[in-house]
């Protein structure tokens, strides 16, 4: 699902009112419906009395999935006001180019042996030099917009032991 969010946007102060005289059965439906419609969650959340984290919001949003769409609904779901048409917009994250077959086949071949790699090793040894060519290669491709989630994913570490092998 391609959804655009209304980024630094308050819920209207009329959606405000009725978010806060629902019942929490009745909330987690029209939550999910705000999401949906495009609503940021942090929006969500600081409108409600008391204030909600975003963790509890998406927690409703992905709670509700599983319920039933919203039916005899008494307010309309209000939409935001985006700042560019559908056409002009642009994710904050550009797409990532990914990428090649090869690349990733070395990226995985690599990451086995560059794990063994420790710092007391020799320079020339297996373990060093693999750790080496994982590290340049994953530079390299981080630099050209590849992202930190998918080498991490090609590497089969996770994402924080990625980010330091890139940026140290």
């Amino acid at each position: 699902m391609n959804r655009r969010t209304a980024r630094d946007q308050p819920i209207p102060p009329a959606e405000v009112e009725y978010l806060n005289s629902l019942e929490i059965n009745a909330l987690i439906p029209r939550v999910n419906a705000l999401y949906n419609a495009g609503w940021a969650l942090q929006a969500i959340g600081d409108c409600l009395s008391p204030r909600r984290p975003r963790s509890t919001v998406r927690s409703w949003v992905l709670k509700a999935k599983g319920l039933a769409p919203l039916e005899n609904v008494d307010a309309p779901i209000p939409s935001p006001k985006h700042k560019t048409s559908a056409e002009g917009y642009q994710k904050r994250k550009p797409e990532s180019p990914g990428m090649a077959s090869d690349v990733f086949e070395e990226i995985q071949s690599l990451a086995p042996l560059a794990r063994t790699y420790r710092a007391k090793m020799t320079q020339t040894s297996a373990a060093a030099v693999a750790n080496r060519r994982l590290t340049d290669i994953c530079a390299k491709l981080h630099e050209s917009g590849v992202s930190i989630k998918e080498l991490a994913a090609a590497a089969g570490v996770t994402y924080r032991a990625m980010y330091k092998r890139i940026k140290l």
